[in-house]
């Protein structure tokens, strides 16, 4: 009998499946790049005042990247925190210079003591010459209807303080904002519903000259340009208005007592040695509050009658 080997089964192939790597998250690096983006612009005096769009992104997408559980969480960890810091630098930065530039124009509009000229007599003053009277330039004065993108001068030449008058009379929103050359939006001076008439600060100093006003409306409105010499003043007694206006004060350091009769937001604010938020309420309003010395602008949002007494 012959002897006979049985084979060997031959081993049948077994197919392993390999899974792709996961796909890397960009939201992370995203987060931290645009973070340091808003940290940049918020040190800029001009590009603070936009730097508030980048930071909000990078908290947005920082936030996203902790939330997908992507690797590289230390990059979205530090978008979250670049973000809030870059908004608090850059506003500490836009109040510097907007009190830096009216600090200039309220300076120039100050007036200056008139001199005494003495006589050969010791006991005897001659009549001091008068003080030239400043000249006010002209107002500006601009009208349209509806939507537009109005060029515009400023009255009092560049780099200076100026105020504007606004009016509307349609029944949606009326808004303004200024622009600069390239028209990037810089500053929303108003912004409300249906008919307006008021007087905001106009451009305080936002890194750049405003050349157009970017307006959206729905019926006629007016814009007239006003110089700074131009305002009310007032020094250590009562000044009284309606609505948004701008006035001037002279006087010194006292406590001040302010009213409000309206329903919406009311505001002053100090533009002087120091940028200073005295009262930030809704609606009536009765108090008394620290009011620095002047020379200062003073910027009043408001939408019913108001007065401000230095005490």
């Amino acid at each position: 009998m012959s002897d006979s080997t049985t084979p060997e089964p031959t081993p049948t192939p077994v197919a392993v499946a390999l899974e792709a790597p996961p796909k890397r998250s960009r939201l992370p690096l995203a987060a931290l790049i645009v973070g340091i983006v808003a940290i940049v612009f918020a040190i800029i005096p001009g590009l603070s005042f936009v730097a508030f769009l980048p930071a909000l992104t990078a908290l947005g997408l920082g936030i996203a990247g902790l939330i997908s559980k992507a690797p590289a969480r230390g990059m979205a960890l530090t978008g979250v925190i670049l973000g809030p810091i870059a908004l608090i630098v850059a506003i500490s930065v836009s109040i510097g210079v907007i009190a830096g530039g009216v600090r200039q124009t309220v300076d120039e509009a100050k007036p200056s003591p008139a001199p005494t000229v003495a006589t050969s007599t010791p006991d005897v003053q001659a009549t001091p010459e008068p003080e030239p009277v400043p000249e006010i330039p002209a107002d500006i004065v601009y009208s349209g209807v509806g939507d537009s993108v109005l060029a515009i001068e400023l009255p009092d030449g560049p780099g200076q303080v100026a105020v504007a008058t606004l009016t509307h009379d349609g029944s949606s929103n009326f808004a303004i904002f200024t622009l600069d050359d390239n028209l990037a939006q810089q500053d929303l001076i108003v912004n409300t519903i249906g008919a307006y008439q008021g007087t905001v600060l106009f451009n305080a100093g936002f890194g750049g000259d405003p050349s157009s006003l970017e307006i959206t409306a729905d019926g006629n409105w007016t814009v007239t340009m006003k110089s700074v010499l131009s305002l009310r003043q007032f020094a250590g007694n009562s000044i009284t208005g309606t609505g948004d206006d701008v006035v001037l004060y002279f006087g010194k350091a006292a406590p001040a007592t302010i009213t409000h009769d309206g329903s919406r937001n009311f505001a002053v604010w100090l533009y002087g040695d120091s940028t200073e938020l005295v009262v930030n309420e809704i609606g009536p309003y009765t108090g008394t509050v620290r009011w620095i010395a002047g020379p200062s602008v003073v910027a009043v949002t408001a939408d019913g009658n108001w007065g401000v007494t230095v005490n």
